[in-house]
Parts: structure tokens; sequence; C-alpha cells
């Protein structure tokens, strides 16, 4: 399934009908689209699928359709599955049901540092109008209302793509299509009210969406995790880009970067170091006090949000040195 999460298949998904699998959630993680990483971070699986599933329910009660079915224990989770068809083989028309939409579909309330769209802007490949902007945006910039993305899912690389070639790409009407980007507001709105009620704020994250065998929008995958979505407390990141900034310290990361870019394959790039022993007992403690309270329960008795970025600091100034 990925690098950080597993799929068993109990029933397959067919033309007019979903399957079920079970997501087993890894303490692996991946950055700059590498892959398994050497390191493991302990209790981060069990930390994505409590708040996963969390979420999910919480959606649910808004009326938002899921392919949740349940939890099955601390890092499992039960879902409904669709096919997954690739566009780029034409194995999806106007009339297919039951299958992955082929998309990304990426919300931005602020723009902190480390955000793609910076690399983008400087690369020439966005212009600022293109975000509803008029100036070139700084990092930690804030919206006044949420700036949507899209980029392609199925694709050896994620390639952003305008809202219709989304449209065309995926096979889905326009009125589905405003559906899709009204529920990711939505999802959106969700999200950053709850992060707002723990003290952290929400920057950006992504969703991804089915189309059902009845031809209704369901969301798939996981969402609004530490993972997916980019979250900080007092400016400071406390999701997935805590690892891709320390990586960035290090030669590996640029010559990763520009492997990738120039198309080398996969099995030539550099492997990537290994973490320094502090550093991953911070980051699995920021994933467990987050998902602490993010869920409102106790698991594993994890320091306080504000406990661990002072430890992150004083790591931090520890490099610097």
């Amino acid at each position: 399934m990925g690098s950080v999460k597993d799929l068993t298949v109990e029933k397959e998904p067919r033309e007019n009908e979903t399957g079920i699998g079970i997501f087993h959630f890894t303490d692996d993680y991946s950055v700059f689209d590498y892959g398994k990483m050497p390191d493991e971070i302990p209790g981060k699986g069990e930390a994505l699928c409590r708040t996963a599933a969390y979420n999910f329910k919480e959606l649910e009660k808004l009326g938002i359709k899921t392919h949740f079915r349940r939890l099955l224990k601390g890092n499992e989770m039960e879902v409904n599955l669709v096919r997954v068809l690739y566009p780029q083989k034409n194995e999806i028309s106007a009339e297919t049901a039951n299958y992955l939409v082929p998309l990304e579909i990426i919300y931005r309330n602020s723009l902190p540092a480390g955000s793609s769209v910076f690399k983008r802007l400087e690369k020439g490949e966005l212009k600022f109008e293109d975000l509803g902007l008029d100036h070139v945006p700084e990092p930690g910039e804030k919206f006044a209302k949420p700036i949507m993305d899209v980029s392609t899912k199925l694709e050896l690389g994620d390639r952003y793509l305008n809202w219709e070639e989304a449209r065309e790409m995926a096979k889905i009407s326009g009125q589905q299509l405003a559906e899709l980007k009204q529920t990711a507001l939505k999802i959106n709105e969700f999200l950053n009210r709850r992060a707002e009620e723990i003290g952290l704020e929400h920057a950006d994250g992504k969703v991804e969406f089915a189309v059902t065998p009845k031809k209704e929008l369901m969301l798939v995958d996981v969402f609004g995790t530490l993972d997916e979505d980019r979250m900080l407390f007092h400016n400071m990141h406390i999701s997935k880009q805590v690892l891709r900034d320390y990586y960035k310290t290090l030669p590996w990361a640029n010559e990763m970067i520009s492997a990738k870019e120039s198309g080398k394959p996969k099995e030539t790039w550099p492997k990537p170091p290994k973490l320094p022993k502090e550093l991953i007992e911070i980051v699995s403690n920021m994933y467990k006090s987050v998902c602490e309270a993010w869920i409102n329960e106790r698991i594993w008795n994890a320091p306080s949000i504000g406990e661990v970025v002072d430890s992150y600091k004083n790591f931090l100034d520890g490099l610097n040195k």
C-alpha cells in the first residue's frame, strides 16, 4: 500500500460492490517520496490510526460519507475498498463506478516555511495570481480563506493540475467536482476547529475521494493526522515536517531530491542516514501527545504538546552549536 501503512484485502472490490480491507499502520516513516526510511518511530502507527478513526467518526456526524468501518485495535482499522483504476491506461470513463478518484485535494490555510508552494513559485511552475493573491506570499503568511490545490494521485510523482484537467482525468461531472471541493473545505473547517481547541494551528493538508457503486463521492484513505496534514504549535512544526527539516540539514536531502528530479531509477537513489536517538524519542512523543490531546484519551501518558516542543527546541539548539 505504501511506506507507512499496509493493506490487507479481506474482500476484493468489484465493479458495482465495495470490498473490505484492513489498514495496518506501521511505525515507519517516509520523507521526500523516498519510501521506507531506516528508523521506526515508536507509537507512530497507533497514534495515526487512533487519530484517523476519531476524525472519521466526527465527519460522519457532519453527514460526510467515508469508507471507515471500525477500529479493530490500536493500529488497525477496517475500511470499505474501491477499485484502483489508472487514467493513464484509459481505465476510467464517465460511466465507471466504484473507483478511487485519482486526485489529491489540498487545502492551505497558511504557508509555513517548508511549504512546496514556495519552491513552485521560485521555479515558475506557479504564479501568485494562481493562488488568488495580489502579491508574492511570505513564509508564515495566513489566508482569510483557504487556498485549494489539486494534484495527481496515481502517477510516479505528484503533478499539480488545474481544476478542469483534474475533472477530466477523474471523469467526474462539474457538479461532482464542486461537491468534492465543498466537502474538502468542510473537512478543513472541522480540522481547523479541532486543532484550535487543543492549541494547534492547522496549516495545510490533503484528502482523497472515491466514487461509490451508486456514483456518490466518499472520503477514503486517512486525513487530519500529523502525516497527512501540517500542524504547528506556536509557529513550531509538530508534524512530519520535523523529520524533513532534520534531513534538510544533511547533504543527503539535496542528493536525494536531485536524483529524484533527474529521473534516476529509485534503486540508485542515495541511502538515508539514521536519525539521532534523541530525535526519534522527541518525534515519538510528538505523535503520541498530539493523538492523546486530539482524541481526548490517555493511551501512553505522553508528555504535553508544550513539553515535547520544548524538548525539540533544545534539540535544535544543540544542532546549531
